[in-house]
């Protein structure tokens, strides 16, 4: 996509949605961890700008699944470089989720959209959840890695050729109790997993477990890109 596309595609994700005629409330949600000088970058330009987000640092556990999760469903599956941003549900970094696919983009154009968007109005951001403020040391006395080195390892139920079909597997894995369940397309098939881990002991673990109601379940871990 060139410059002028990716700038047209920007602005459209940025127009107001409109409910009964209010404006619905936007939320921006940063997955960070301590040590990330990027991270540190990011909530300090938020803050100058006046922008609101709610921070979902990795340093708690619980957010950890939480992201991989979200980025998972957004078709995300290359390594992942924090902050990790999404607006609403709309993944922004480390990648930009358009109707053709996902588009890499620095933090830089993510950072200069919100400002744009937020002075002209176009951005309704909550401002109630959660206080602009930066955690954390200064970018300087911290690790330059943003990187999140971890495995992701999805517990394959089944696999089909047609995302239809991946759908209606996935919606009644929900249905039974498998919150994690979605979607990986790779390789022109569409694997429907229950869970996903990022230490091959739990995967294991999480196999022997479920091959009880899918005795062709496997582990399958997204190569490295």
């Amino acid at each position: 996509m060139n410059k002028f596309g990716l700038t047209l595609s920007l602005t459209i994700l940025f127009v107001f949605n409109f409910t009964n005629g209010y404006a619905v409330q936007d939320s921006l949600f940063l997955y960070t961890r301590t040590g990330c000088p990027d991270c540190h970058s990011v909530k300090q330009i938020l803050n100058e700008s006046g922008i609101s987000y709610i921070e979902r640092t990795l340093d708690n556990d619980k957010f950890g699944p939480q992201m991989l999760h979200k980025l998972s469903l957004a078709g995300f599956h290359k390594r992942i470089h924090l902050p990790v941003i999404f607006l609403n549900n709309q993944l922004l970094h480390p990648a930009y989720k358009t109707s053709k696919g996902l588009i890499d983009i620095s933090i830089i154009q993510v950072e200069d959209s919100l400002k744009n968007k937020f002075q002209k109005g176009e951005l309704n951001l909550a401002l109630d959840k959660q206080p602009a403020t930066i955690s954390g040391t200064d970018s300087s006395q911290v690790s330059s890695d943003c990187v999140v080195k971890v495995p992701v390892i999805y517990l394959i139920c089944d696999s089909y050729k047609t995302e239809a079909e991946a759908n209606t597997a996935k919606n009644k894995l929900i249905s039974g109790g498998y919150n994690f369940a979605g979607i990986l397309f790779y390789q022109n098939r569409y694997r429907v997993f229950t869970q996903f881990y990022s230490d091959h002991t739990l995967a294991g673990s999480g196999l022997n477990g479920i091959k009880k109601d899918f005795p062709t379940a496997y582990l399958f871990e997204m190569p490295g890109e």
